[in-house]
């Protein structure tokens, strides 16, 4: 007997925009690295005067940035498991942060380190939220496997897409804002384009209101308003959810719209994982680059693993 192969029962449009999903994440984060650390527009451009048109290669045994690493090792968690374990998926990010950690963030080594000596993964994130570390877009970057594995299920995305984010970001503008990405991704795979109205209406009355206020900004806010180099709040998950937003209601182009934000200034690499994600699920996996997918190498692993996500989503017990 032939084994079935992977997706082979699922929507044809729907596979294809949930490996755009995926894929648009990892390599918006790893074009837009290179940047990451140089803060303005004018200083990315002095230092890429040619511009950033290609991925760069990853250092040797660190195969992806924090933003992709996270993503990947959540969506092998949830694929294997079949459903979100918040201990294991906590394990398997400490793991990575004791074999290769690039990348990672204040607020994420903080509670990643507080498991690692025996904290439950929740109280870990708790503690580093009373710490006082501000509301940075740790949560958000890694989200996306979660609204694929739960796309046919919103109530259990909404509580999924928060309890991931809260096992190092537990501020409700973390949590909230996870949701609100998950929550885009998910009419976006469903071929609704029109989908902020559907987001602040799962939101309203629960979502802290700067998440609200920005994501009611998107539909009118000018390119040239967007809170992209803001020095004093770099990494703010509000502003990130707010750009990733704007590109998918805005730009029409996913390659056109990375190429924009890692040459753009502030966390480069976490704006364009973020955008990257929403616009590959609104226009699919050939809406990538070719050598963007050459340049990634692995490209046909993170595909695969989009699949098992969606295949995880459609079975029933």
């Amino acid at each position: 007997m032939t084994a079935r192969p992977i997706g082979d029962s699922l929507d044809p449009q729907l596979l294809t925009r949930a490996r755009g999903a995926l894929l648009g994440l990892v390599v918006g984060n790893q074009l837009a690295v290179p940047t990451e650390r140089l803060g303005t527009a004018p200083a990315i451009r002095e230092a890429f005067p040619q511009g950033v048109r290609d991925l760069a290669p990853s250092p040797q045994g660190s195969p992806f940035d924090d933003d992709a690493a996270m993503t990947l090792l959540l969506a092998e968690s949830l694929a294997e498991r079949g459903d979100f374990d918040a201990n294991d998926v906590a394990q398997r990010w400490v793991k990575w942060m004791k074999v290769d950690g690039r990348g990672i963030g204040l607020t994420t080594q903080r509670a990643l380190r507080l498991i690692e000596r025996g904290t439950e993964p929740f109280e870990a994130g708790r503690a580093a939220h009373d710490a006082g570390v501000a509301a940075s877009n740790g949560s958000v970057m890694r989200c996306i496997p979660v609204a694929l594995r739960y796309h046919d299920n919103v109530d259990k995305l909404v509580r999924v897409s928060a309890q991931q984010a809260a096992i190092t970001h537990a501020d409700e503008r973390c949590t909230w804002g996870a949701v609100a990405v998950n929550l885009a991704a998910r009419e976006l795979l469903h071929g609704n384009r029109y989908f902020v109205e559907e987001v602040l209406h799962r939101l309203q009355g629960a979502a802290p209101r700067p998440l609200l206020e920005a994501i009611r900004r998107v539909p009118w806010e000018q390119e040239s308003a967007l809170p992209i180099a803001v020095r004093s709040e770099y990494g703010y998950v509000v502003h990130c959810v707010e750009i990733a937003i704007w590109c998918a209601v805005h730009r029409p182009s996913l390659e056109e719209a990375l190429i924009f934000l890692a040459e753009a200034g502030g966390d480069t690499d976490t704006n364009a994982a973020v955008a990257g994600a929403l616009l590959g699920a609104r226009d699919g996996e050939a809406s990538i680059p070719p050598r963007w997918l050459d340049q990634l190498g692995a490209a046909s692993g993170v595909a695969t693993l989009a699949e098992r996500l969606m295949e995880a989503a459609s079975h029933k017990p």
